[in-house]
């Protein structure tokens, strides 16, 4: 037991799993300014907690937003302003509080085991279902490229994330990366945001958003940065579509 739990820690050791965060200074925040959407001003609020606006890097990344092309916050302001645009009613006001937005890289820092192929006795059933993983694998991927029905990538269940578990269940109970657990591996984006909008006479209406996404890398190198543009874009266009069906408007206009 106890040689079980010195080797635990020296794969830990070895494979730098037990460092912390490595944080970075990011540029300054491109929030965009108010905007007058057909009469209606829309304002974009940064009501993130400030560990969010910390962004580090290592096995876990969160990156600041402006890390996505286009910038994360300006497709937001966009997305937001378009389905203003398209109300019939507009209203008075918008204000878009942002409680959390997270663009988040994850990779698995255990070595995989190499596969030297199936012996002589191999099951052939076992075969059969590892051939069905792999063919589900690449319609996946398929689908993902293709934006299936909706034009935005499927995200893939955060059940297969996070990455890294031994080496979260090993990191101090403040690191900030426990807070991304319920991210899958991978790049992803999360959004939340409560949407309040103010009519002429008074009455208010609050839409509430959570959405979170990923982004495939299927550069096969080590380039994350279409993933992660990929992840953010998806994110915002879900963030639209959940604002246009609580407004009354078809959410795939």
């Amino acid at each position: 037991m106890r040689r079980a739990i010195w080797t635990g820690l020296a794969v830990c050791a070895v494979g730098a799993g037990c460092v912390g965060p490595q944080y970075y200074t990011p540029p300054p925040e491109q929030v965009p300014p108010p905007a007058n959407v057909g009469g209606a001003t829309v304002q974009v609020v940064d009501q993130r907690p400030e560990w969010e606006k910390k962004p580090f890097t290592g096995v876990v990344c969160l990156y600041h937003l402006g890390k996505a092309h286009p910038d994360a916050w300006a497709q937001l302001a966009e997305e937001t302003n378009a389905v203003v645009a398209a109300m019939p009613q507009k209203p008075e006001r918008v204000e878009v509080a942002v409680t959390s937005f997270r663009l988040v890289r994850s990779v698995e820092n255990t070595k995989q085991f190499r596969d030297w192929g199936a012996g002589p006795n191999a099951n052939p059933g076992a075969r059969t279902q590892q051939m069905v993983r792999s063919n589900g694998e690449e319609r996946e991927q398929a689908l993902a490229r293709s934006g299936g029905n909706t034009g935005v990538p499927t995200p893939r269940p955060t059940a297969d994330g996070p990455a890294n578990k031994v080496e979260m269940a090993l990191s101090a109970k403040d690191d900030p990366r426990r807070m991304l657990q319920n991210h899958p591996s991978g790049a992803s984006c999360a959004i939340q945001a409560t949407v309040r909008l103010v009519f002429p006479g008074g009455r208010e209406q609050l839409v509430d958003v959570k959405t979170i996404t990923r982004g495939a890398n299927d550069s096969g190198t080590a380039y994350w940065g279409e993933a992660i543009d990929t992840a953010a874009r998806s994110a915002v266009i879900q963030f639209g579509r959940q604002f246009r069906s609580g407004v009354g408007l078809n959410p795939d206009s």
